[in-house]
């Protein structure tokens, strides 16, 4: 085809490629004069007049769709029986070229390529067309650095053509989301599967699934798990691990919901190419040198014709005083020019961190515009704050120069999702859903919620909170079972008697000593509840067991007696989680018999045993003292 001209316009230069659908040339439009790829459709889809008039119809609203990362269609036409589709003509590689060069890409540069891609998607999404064949042969990068998407609205019209014609788009498989492969209908979380594949190929230099068939790879994408891309290049970010592996998820709802969702989660991974970090700022085209005067027209003939006499001598006076006066001027204006074509320099100032309105004045005090304010979500910059700017502090530019600012929306809100009846699993999926992160830990009884599901969680469903942040949940443990029976272990040795608790379902709390030479040491003289009381599975009994050293007198007998209180404690607002220590401190000193995490509101009933006659009880909250009492004992 080189040297034919397509559409009485396009004029075929030479032959760039060729793909399952279509062979792609470089063309010069005559009318814009300007170098276009031109995609020319192979004979068999051209006869099929319904794929003709669909690829015609997506061509054209894919041509609609306009963004720095996107490469555009300017054209679909026909001439005679060809069919073709004219596009931006891009000069560099295709991602797939640069991974078969390089191998496993660097995981700040694979994150920065795949933002990019990101960008395009969501641009696509907002215009409601889905690419379908996201996939590295389809991804241009400049030489300039620049990031493109091809084929936007191509896929559509191929999808049930192309997929059961052999020797086609067969490839493409590699890179299909599960509902593709299933034959489901797709829609944008398909891309963000297949620009996971990309990304998983980008970071481990190959694809996640690979088999004998296309048949073969497609059920692995319903059915398998890839394998971590860790487990094959383990110095991989573990954060940027976890965005491969929620890109691949097989349910679509458990995937990001947006191309945007997943350009920020990107975001703290991304390392731009070194020559993109410096602003290429345009060259300004001055006018053209001076190269003369219009000359003036001699007055005489004028003069004459209105009745003036003629006088030599005058006439040619005037004309000299008329050049004399043009000299001057030239000679003034060629001093002037450079100043009127001179455009001063200013250094951009450094703009982090500042507000909106101090950026503003800052570029206005130098004669800067501030130009293209985006926002984004940041968790250190203050609201209407500015993140970045482009050019960067201390470049050189013209006056009046664009600077474009990356100003915080501040941190991003979530709504918490509710949690009640799911399992731990299902918690924690519903949470990164959502943002958020599975926090404390605790169970509980309940007579309403079944056996390891959540009964209760802090904060409540529907609030709305930082994004990052801990929902702590409580999972039941069913309803209470009925009260243990303590048994009786005076007179039997500690460990014995130890071992008769555990196998009650209780756990031995205190062990105190007490000085008594008539029993042999480790001998249990009381205990506490008696024998025959009731307390909940895994309730605590305390013990007071003989030591040699003397004999019991008045003294000891009362310092063994137990005074038993019960503490009760309502957690106060604050944090979302909140350590509750309870100490008590009597004739052996001070302990702790009590430490766990509630959430505000919470209340802590706890049954504290002390011995003597000085017992004193402290509750402490996060390490600050909460409560503070002291106990009389049982007489």
């Amino acid at each position: 085809m080189v040297g034919q001209v397509l559409g009485g316009r396009y004029t075929i230069l030479e032959k760039l490629g060729e793909g399952g659908m279509a062979e792609v040339y470089k063309a010069r439009c005559s009318v814009l004069n300007r170098i276009v790829a031109v995609k020319v459709l192979r004979p068999q889809f051209a006869g099929d007049e319904d794929f003709v008039e669909r690829f015609r119809r997506e061509g054209q609203a894919a041509a609609s769709l306009s963004h720095p990362n996107v490469v555009s269609i300017y054209d679909v036409g026909q001439d005679g029986d060809k069919h073709y589709i004219v596009m931006e003509y891009v000069r560099g590689l295709t991602l797939k070229e640069i991974i078969r060069r390089e191998g496993a890409l660097d995981p700040g540069i694979a994150a920065w390529i795949a933002r990019e891609i990101c960008y395009a998607l969501e641009h696509a999404h907002r215009n409601n067309i889905v690419h379908r064949d996201i996939k590295p042969h389809n991804i241009l990068v400049t030489h300039d650095g620049i990031v493109k998407v091809a084929d936007f609205g191509i896929a559509r019209a191929a999808s049930t053509k192309t997929i059961t014609e052999t020797g086609t788009v067969i490839g493409t498989v590699s890179y299909f989301s599960p509902e593709q492969a299933r034959g489901a209908p797709v829609s944008f979380q398909s891309d963000i599967y297949s620009l996971g594949v990309v990304l998983y190929e980008m970071l481990s230099g190959r694809v996640p699934f690979r088999g004998e068939s296309p048949i073969a790879i497609a059920i692995q994408h319903i059915q398998e798990v890839p394998a971590p891309v860790r487990a094959i290049r383990p110095e991989v970010p573990e954060g940027l691990e976890r965005v491969v592996m929620k890109s691949l998820e097989k349910d679509p709802a458990r995937r990001f919901k947006t191309a945007g969702d997943m350009a920020r989660a990107l975001e703290p991974f991304v390392t731009a190419p070194d020559s993109l970090k410096e602003e290429d700022l345009p060259t300004a085209i001055l006018p053209g040198p001076v190269t003369g005067f219009q000359k003036a027209e001699p007055p005489g003939e004028t003069m004459v014709k209105k009745g003036f006499q003629r006088r030599p001598s005058h006439r040619w006076a005037f004309i000299l005083s008329i050049v004399a006066l043009l000299v001057a001027g030239a000679i003034w204006g060629l001093a002037k020019i450079p100043e009127f074509l001179y455009v001063p320099e200013v250094q951009v100032p450094d703009l982090s961190g500042k507000s909106v309105e101090e950026a503003k004045l800052a570029l206005l005090e130098l004669q800067l515009n501030m130009d293209q304010v985006e926002t984004r979500y940041d968790d250190v910059v203050p609201p209407n704050h500015v993140i970045s700017q482009r050019p960067p502090a201390g470049t050189r530019v013209k006056v009046n120069t664009p600077v474009h600012v990356v100003v915080s929306q501040g941190k991003e809100m979530v709504a918490v999702p509710d949690l009640y009846g799911l399992d731990l699993r299902e918690a924690r999926i519903a949470l990164e859903d959502a943002g958020l992160v599975v926090g404390a830990q605790s169970e509980d009884y309940s007579p309403d919620v079944a056996p390891g599901k959540v009964m209760a969680q802090v904060p409540q469903a529907g609030q709305r909170v930082e994004k990052g942040l801990p929902v702590d949940i409580t999972i039941s443990k069913g309803p209470i079972p009925p009260g243990v029976a303590v048994p009786a272990v005076v007179g039997m040795e500690l460990d014995a008697a130890r071992r008769m608790v555990e196998d009650s379902g209780l756990t031995v709390g205190s062990v105190i000593e007490k000085a008594d030479s008539t029993r042999p040491d480790g001998t249990v003289l009381q205990q506490y509840p008696e024998p025959g009381s009731e307390l909940r599975p895994g309730g605590s009994i305390d013990l007071v067991v003989a030591r040699s050293g003397g004999s019991a007198g008045p003294a000891s007998d009362a310092a063994v007696k137990p005074t038993v209180s019960w503490v009760t404690v309502t957690v106060p607002p604050g944090k979302t989680s909140q350590e509750v220590i309870i100490k008590v401190n009597d004739y052996y000193g001070e302990r702790e018999v009590y430490r766990s995490l509630h959430s505000p509101g919470e209340r802590v009933e706890q049954h504290v045993v002390g011995y003597g006659n000085d017992i004193r009880i402290r509750v402490f909250i996060d390490g600050v003292l909460f409560k503070d009492e002291t106990v009389m004992p049982r007489r």
